[in-house]
């Protein structure tokens, strides 16, 4: 009889529950270790690939959870998706990049253990959840995205599209803008509103909500930039965090 090499560590949500609005919510969430079907199921094709690995991720808790990491923000699905990659391939990630010592393209190494948390700060949300846009003068309240965003701006877009047989325009930038805004004016507003609305804005303004709301993101979750290694010159550099095919594989040092 094979020995269960299944490995478990158990995290905390960086968005400490705070985000969900669901009473008593637990942050803390144990996680199994991938095993052959979960890898089939990734490596399978699908048009909404973060509901596929938010599936993936939602099969490998192991406590009940009151939402799917496809509902979590952002911060808490990719922080959830890094430590999936840790209990199963290890924190060893290697990945391609340009070193700024040697000027040679090379394999660094990352710990992804040691990639830095932003957890929630109730006074930094607040102070970033709400701005007034340059232009038009209108107060917005900032929309966390999750995986669920993400997706159903390509599926809007794709719809749009066939709609208006234009193959060309760039929908999904309309949708994206749409995404970051929960309130107008301390008014929520329909699908439809927003989008007449972000329609006819201008692009000082659409670029404030792009540039606000991403901020807002970074709030909570992992920090995008690390420390690797060259593999050339060991030279330590601070560079951004890239996901590459190597990122769901296991690094073996030969």
């Amino acid at each position: 009889m094979l020995k269960d090499a299944t490995i478990k560590e158990t995290y905390t949500l960086p968005s400490l529950g705070k985000l969900y609005g669901i009473e008593g919510f637990n942050p803390k969430v144990t996680l199994r270790s991938m095993t052959t079907m979960e890898e089939m199921k990734r490596l399978s094709y699908t048009e909404d690939e973060f509901k596929l690995m938010s599936e993936i991720i939602d099969d490998c808790i192991l406590e009940e959870m009151p939402i799917s990491s496809y509902d979590m923000v952002l911060g808490d699905y990719e922080f959830l998706l890094h430590k999936l990659r840790v209990v199963t391939y290890g924190k060893d990630y290697k990945m391609q990049d340009t070193c700024p010592n040697c000027k040679k393209q090379t394999v660094v190494s990352v710990n992804l253990d040691e990639v830095e948390v932003h957890e929630f700060d109730e006074d930094e949300i607040l102070k970033s959840r709400t701005i007034t846009l340059p232009i038009s003068k209108k107060k917005i309240t900032l929309a966390f995205q999750t995986p669920r965003t993400i997706d159903l701006i390509k599926e809007k877009a794709n719809t749009l599209r066939k709609k208006t047989k234009d193959q060309h325009t760039n929908y999904e930038f309309m949708y994206r803008v749409i995404s970051y805004i929960a309130e107008v004016d301390g008014l929520e507003k329909s699908d439809d509103d927003l989008e007449q609305m972000v329609r006819k804005m201008q692009m000082k303004d659409i670029y404030y909500i792009l540039d606000k709301g991403a901020e807002l993101g970074r709030k909570v979750g992992l920090d995008n930039e690390v420390v690797a290694k060259c593999g050339n010159c060991n030279y330590e550099f601070v560079t951004r965090f890239q996901y590459q095919p190597s990122f769901f594989r296991p690094y073996i040092d030969e």
